[in-house]
């Protein structure tokens, strides 16, 4: 996926362009030409807006969560499985990141190029009084296809892989175990190494940003409705 600044810029573009083509009935070659400047000139504006999004990454665990575990898992673009854990009970809360990379710290930018070797990843913290690391697991499994090397539906790279990335030997029998019974699974497990906490405009992207649309979404305990993973 693309920042959300390109594709805001695109549905911008696209459709106040045509829109003023229809609303004005142009037929002669000058009004088209001269709505073509109308929409060059919307896209360069655009561009300045995205280019002063906060990039800060986002301040990761909360401190009100240092004594509390840690899930990391990765399914293909973030914003649609932060909301699928966010929505879990028992989950305290959740970031969007980069883990699995040979470098520190990346951006957003360098991920999407696939030379850094980094997945996009949800992290979480949540109480196993109330939801235990097997059942955040099956959560995983359930949300996306993981029979898929290196893509999830239109997304393809390496950045989207499947993955688990444990703490402890018991998370990395328990993620075995389960990808066991996945047809397929391609799944990669391996010790986690490092979680990169993204940019501030990734987080809860769906919900307190709204998507690309800027229709927000439900975070709340329990929810069922179906998400849209771009807004």
């Amino acid at each position: 996926h693309a920042r959300p600044s390109y594709y805001a810029l695109l549905y911008f573009t696209s459709t106040e362009s045509f829109a003023f083509l229809s609303s004005a009935n142009i037929h002669s070659l000058a009004g088209f030409f001269f709505a073509a400047i109308v929409a060059v000139a919307a896209a360069l504006l655009m561009g300045s807006m995205s280019s002063k999004q906060d990039k800060t990454p986002a301040q990761w665990p909360p401190a009100s969560d240092a004594d509390l575990p840690r899930a990391t898992f990765a399914m293909g673009c973030f914003w649609g499985p932060q909301l699928v854990f966010e929505r879990v009970p028992g989950v305290v809360t959740t970031a969007v990141g980069y883990t699995g990379g040979k470098v520190e710290n990346p951006s957003y930018e360098a991920v999407c190029s696939g030379s850094t070797g980094h997945t996009e990843a949800v992290e979480m913290t949540y109480k196993p009084s109330e939801v235990t690391y097997e059942q955040l697991v099956a959560k995983f499994y359930e949300n996306h296809d993981a029979s898929t090397l290196n893509r999830q539906k239109g997304d393809v790279g390496t950045q989207y892989r499947s993955g688990i990335y444990y703490r402890t030997d018991e998370e990395k029998q328990i993620a075995e175990a389960a990808k066991a019974k996945v047809p397929g699974a391609v799944t990669e497990i391996k010790p986690l190494d490092h979680f990169w906490p993204a940019e501030d405009y990734h987080q809860r992207y769906l919900w307190e940003k709204g998507g690309r649309m800027g229709r927000p979404q439900s975070a709340a305990k329990s929810c069922n409705d179906p998400i849209r993973c771009y807004g």
